[in-house]
């Protein structure tokens, strides 16, 4: 059976959005029920590498990427530019995050992204092929927005669960990601800036699985698109009042909630230096027990975490 493909979505920065990526992907392996550890490849979108830098380590990734010219979703989009194929299974680093010391988690996976990403959604929007017919134009247009579904489609079978960690805008890069996607998450933190923008993200969700429906019907594709659909909100970095939401970040939350019923996941991620010290030593809080300092915080937002993913596993 081919992957759940979702994309983790939210146009402000700073919503701890990779770090929850890194942690849904970890915690999906490890909750999952079935007699065999689920798969799940992580995939990111973002110039700012954030994710990748959280799986592998800064300096594991400078080595694998600039010294050892290890292949990244850079190299996906060089080759539709250039018009070559190129295998995604290459540009995969396999079980590349610590669990403990010298030991890995299993079946988790990752395409990294690369700062020269950056300039890719200049030329995807500068990139026109004059076709014989409209018809044939709206196909080259379908072709932009394609090139990550289509790298998925080499290796959808041998994961469960793809997570695609978006750049903070709804440019090309972030339609390639949304295109290729059955499901979007949005996470949020409990303050204004974090949460005005929803509303606007599901409606422009809306008007992208809309306007790509309407251009495979017109281009005559058989392409096979299925909309997108929202999975929920998850709110991250809440701060806790005697183990509930304090005050102003449970007024945002309840708000939230009223705007948009049945969205808003019950279980939330902590505030707290629990995540911050298991990024410092390049593992997730799952690995508390590794952990000399922030140990007891750290095992707290494992918990509320795995909450979040039994959560999650529900609404699949």
């Amino acid at each position: 059976m081919a992957a759940e493909v979702i994309s983790m979505i939210n146009w402000k920065g700073g919503v701890g959005k990779s770090t929850l990526s890194l942690h849904l992907a970890v915690g999906l392996m490890r909750l999952s029920k079935g007699p065999v550890r689920p798969k799940v490849l992580l995939i990111d979108l973002d110039p700012q590498c954030n994710l990748s830098y959280l799986a592998l380590g800064v300096s594991k990734y400078i080595e694998k990427v600039y010294k050892n010219s290890q292949p990244t979703l850079k190299n996906i989009f060089d080759c539709y530019f250039e018009g070559k194929s190129f295998s995604t299974s290459d540009a995969i680093i396999k079980q590349p995050i610590v669990s403990r010391p010298n030991k890995v988690w299993l079946n988790v996976d990752i395409l990294p992204s690369h700062s020269d990403l950056v300039l890719v959604d200049l030329r995807l929007a500068r990139e026109k092929k004059s076709g014989t017919s409209h018809q044939e134009e709206t196909k080259f247009e379908l072709d932009k927005v394609s090139i990550i579904r289509n790298a998925i489609k080499q290796v959808e079978d041998d994961y469960d669960y793809i997570i695609l960690d978006c750049p903070p805008n709804i440019n090309l890069v972030t339609q390639n990601s949304f295109f290729a996607s059955q499901h979007y998450l949005i996470p949020a933190i409990p303050d204004f800036l974090s949460t005005v923008g929803i509303s606007m993200i599901k409606s422009e969700m809306a008007n992208l699985n809309k306007n790509f429906n309407n251009m495979i019907s017109y281009s005559g594709v058989d392409i096979g698109y299925s909309d997108a659909t929202l999975l929920g909100i998850i709110f991250n970095m809440v701060d806790e009042y005697n183990n509930m939401p304090k005050s102003t970040h449970n007024d945002t939350m309840e708000d939230v909630k009223r705007q948009h019923k049945g969205m808003v996941f019950e279980s939330y991620v902590t505030d707290g230096d629990g995540i911050a010290v298991a990024a410092d030593n390049n593992m997730t809080v799952y690995s508390y027990n590794s952990f000399s300092k922030s140990k007891k915080n750290a095992m707290k937002q494992s918990d509320y975490l795995y909450s979040v993913v039994r959560e999650l596993l529900t609404k699949f």
